[in-house]
């Protein structure tokens, strides 16, 4: 038969009691110590020793009392400084990463205005491709030009100054038109405060498609446009020289708005999706508000300010509305 297990004696009892500290955890000194304490709290015992005895409970409560833990402190009882050191580190390397983000950000800062202040003292392909890459001050920022780009001429001795840029980031002519007019905008700026620079030319191209719809990058440019390359718009900055006038006159002129391009860009200007978020309405629910709008606006008469009755009537109004579409149709007759 297998052997029933001892029974602990009430000293064995108390001696194992007696190693657990305060929070619970048994105390690895006293464990060890343990045979020795127990045979020497039997001698005590057997030999009416109550002094021993005393002395013995009184150092076993000063020594748990001396390797007291709090269980709200943030320190390790084992005395591990692992936590420290994982801190220590953590913080060392957002700091690292915070120094690292400022300093390329004042780099990049620095290096875009020395791009900047290059142009305007000397105006070379070399310079000029400085500021495309890196972009130009315009305003309280930078403005960035499209990446595919080409400086045609840059030549102070004749005072010209042409580039052509692939602009692959607009979705159509109305935003070419004005991503277009604030690059070119910048360039002029920056390059017309150069005495020797008379005229800025900028060549607006885009790749279109069959029905000659502008192409656009996507996902974030992983999927590049593509299409047919043509050139849309095209903007021409231009300044007197100083022997023949004392003001500064700036001219801006734009090449290549032909009628298709123009009619696009009427469109976009005066589309639902441009001027409100619902998409509910469409294009002829918009237009017929519109002609509403007006008709009422037209029906208000002196009676508004002077009261009485009505001076117009609808029918008149709708008669000269008509009148004047048709007047416009056919400006012949």
């Amino acid at each position: 038969m297998m052997a029933k297990k001892r029974q602990l004696t009430p000293d064995e009892v108390s001696e194992l009691f007696s190693e657990l500290d305060e929070s619970g955890v048994l105390d690895p000194d006293r464990e060890r110590d343990r045979e020795r304490r127990l045979k020497f709290r039997v001698a005590a015992k057997k030999a009416g020793d109550k002094g021993a005895m005393k002395r013995m409970v009184e150092s076993d409560r000063e020594r748990r009392g001396s390797s007291k833990v709090d269980p709200l402190s943030a320190e390790d009882p084992s005395g591990s400084k692992v936590g420290d050191t994982i801190t220590r580190t953590a913080v060392g390397f957002v700091l690292v990463v915070m120094v690292l983000i400022v300093g390329m950000q004042i780099f990049y800062g620095v290096s875009r205005r020395l791009n900047t202040s290059n142009l305007s003292e000397s105006v070379t392909r070399e310079t000029v491709t400085n500021a495309l890459e890196g972009g130009l001050e315009w305003g309280n920022g930078f403005t960035q030009f499209p990446r595919n780009f080409t400086v045609d001429h840059a030549d102070q001795r004749n005072g010209d100054l042409e580039v052509s840029v692939v602009d692959t980031d607009s979705a159509n002519e109305l935003e070419l038109l004005s991503n277009g007019q604030i690059q070119a905008a910048a360039l002029a700026t920056n390059a017309l405060l150069n005495d020797r620079i008379d005229t800025v030319t900028y060549n607006v191209y885009a790749y279109v498609d069959d029905d000659g719809n502008i192409q656009r990058d996507r996902l974030f440019g992983l999927l590049p446009a593509t299409g047919t390359r043509r050139a849309i718009l095209t903007f021409v900055w231009s300044k007197p020289s100083r022997s023949s006038t004392s003001s500064i006159d700036w001219e801006l002129r734009i090449i290549g708005m032909d009628e298709q391009v123009t009619s696009r860009i009427q469109e976009q200007v005066n589309s639902v999706s441009s001027l409100i978020e619902d998409p509910r309405l469409t294009q002829d629910a918009y237009e017929e508000q519109q002609y509403e709008q007006m008709l009422e606006r037209k029906l208000r008469g002196s009676e508004i300010f002077l009261g009485g009755p009505t001076t117009r009537t609808p029918e008149e109004v709708q008669g000269s509305v008509a009148a004047a579409e048709a007047e416009e149709s056919d400006p012949a007759e």
